[in-house]
């Protein structure tokens, strides 16, 4: 089957090996003039590192990733662990293990086993007009290109987005959280006596401090020589115009009240600060077009906030689930036409990846809202949770969020990936698995 991918990022990639190791016949088209992703370290779960090792990336990926030992949660002002989470141990309970790794490295090694599969990229191809009802794209240069089926994987700000919704396009939203990025070379940290105390010299340790409004997460990225470090804060503003000066008095005014080792590892940091508010893609009416010769994948449909790390795993995810549903459909002995198989197949993916997606979505973002809560009872349950994060407590605190308890019915979100819940919740997701109980259910 001939198939069209617009947008050759995480999202784009994953698609294209996914389904050139599915035998289709895969075209990226990529508007830019060169591939160069943008951004700093990303956190991959286990869920979506087990399908790259699927695809045969393993060698690749354990080469150029950090693998985390240890999380250590720690209080702001007093830098005391609430709670450790083993995080080498995830590997024996989700059959991956949890990663970390400069974005760019993993689009590098996304792209050499795309090609290698088989698929052909086209760059400096920017698209101007789709043809939804018969699979097809225009090109600025005029170009127009057909297939069996049209990906868009093109990004949270989605031009596909936009012309397949129309006004029910809801764009991308504020979450009303932001980041402040920076990094900090790790040979520095080991040569400080008091940034020693991080633990910052056993390897692979991440640690987060978290505080009402703000909170800190850093890991180490490119082979270990660098930190990343990640302050979020609630602000909507758009900062990019600021001076690294006026960036750092933010900072430095933000996090005055933070432990004195935090401060002095953002006083070694490299010169240079960016400050991204957080937007998310509402959850749509719909990713696909009726014809079913088009859907839309990855951040193009559900962009999210970052706090349980799933964004990338959740393009991950959707890459196995499409060419897990479209190798039913087209293997499937039923004598109907291919049209017909491929509205039947996209119907089932987009079933089942926006429940999904909904959820992780919903969760992400009230754990996210958890670690930043007041001080009083809500925060007490908090680092309750964080306390014992290899089990599934009863702890029930009223209105702790959004009027739900520490365990409602999306995945008990409070403390993110500290709890155990949430854990078994995304990381032991089967997405081939779902993706083909939902399609053999359906009468065909």
């Amino acid at each position: 089957m001939q198939i069209i991918i617009v947008g050759a990022g995480i999202a784009g990639l994953s698609l294209a090996i996914a389904l050139s190791q599915a035998n289709h016949s895969v075209l990226i088209v990529e508007s830019a003039p060169r591939l160069a992703e943008l951004g700093a370290g990303i956190q991959m779960t286990p869920q979506a590192v087990k399908y790259f090792y699927q695809w045969g990336l393993k060698e690749d990926i354990l080469a150029q990733c950090v693998r985390v030992q240890k999380t250590f949660i720690r209080d702001h002002e007093s830098g005391s662990a609430i709670g450790v989470l083993n995080v080498a141990d995830l590997e024996k309970q989700y059959e991956a293990p949890y990663i970390v790794l400069h974005r760019a490295t993993l689009h590098d090694i996304l792209h050499k086993h795309a090609i290698r599969s088989g698929a052909k990229l086209m760059l400096n191809s920017k698209v101007t007009e789709y043809d939804f009802e018969n699979g097809a794209i225009v090109l600025k240069n005029g170009k127009r290109m057909e297939a069996d089926l049209v990906i868009a994987a093109d990004g949270i700000n989605s031009f596909a987005r936009s012309q397949l919704l129309q006004d029910a396009d809801p764009g991308s939203q504020p979450t009303g959280w932001a980041a402040f990025r920076m990094m900090a070379e790790v040979s520095k940290i080991k040569d400080d006596p008091q940034l020693r105390e991080l633990g910052i010299d056993i390897p692979c340790n991440s640690n987060f401090w978290i505080a009402p409004n703000r909170s800190c997460m850093t890991y180490q990225i490119k082979d270990a020589t660098m930190l990343n470090i990640v302050l979020s804060h609630r602000d909507t503003v758009d900062t990019s115009a600021l001076s690294y000066e006026e960036h750092k008095a933010i900072v430095n005014d933000l996090f005055e009240d933070f432990n004195p080792i935090l401060k002095k590892l953002l006083e070694i940091s490299l010169p240079k600060v960016v400050n991204y508010p957080v937007y998310a893609v509402p959850p749509l009416p719909n990713w696909r077009h009726a014809s079913g010769r088009f859907t839309l994948v990855g951040d193009a449909a559900h962009a999210m906030a970052f706090y349980l790390s799933m964004g990338v795993s959740l393009a991950v995810e959707d890459a196995v689930s499409l060419a897990t549903v479209l190798d039913l459909a087209l293997t499937n002995p039923c004598t109907a036409p291919k049209k017909v198989q491929l509205k039947a197949a996209l119907s089932v993916f987009e079933e089942v990846r926006k429940r999904r997606a909904t959820d992780v979505q919903k969760a992400s973002l009230r754990g996210g809202n958890s670690y930043h809560i007041p001080e009083g009872k809500e925060r007490d349950a908090l680092h309750k949770v964080m306390s014992y994060p290899d089990e599934i407590l009863e702890v029930s605190v009223e209105d702790l969020e959004d009027g739900v308890d520490v365990h409602d019915e999306i995945s008990g979100a409070v403390g993110g990936m500290m709890n155990r819940k949430t854990r078994d919740w995304c990381y032991g997701y089967d997405a081939i698995g779902e993706v083909t109980a939902v399609w053999n259910s359906k009468a065909r």
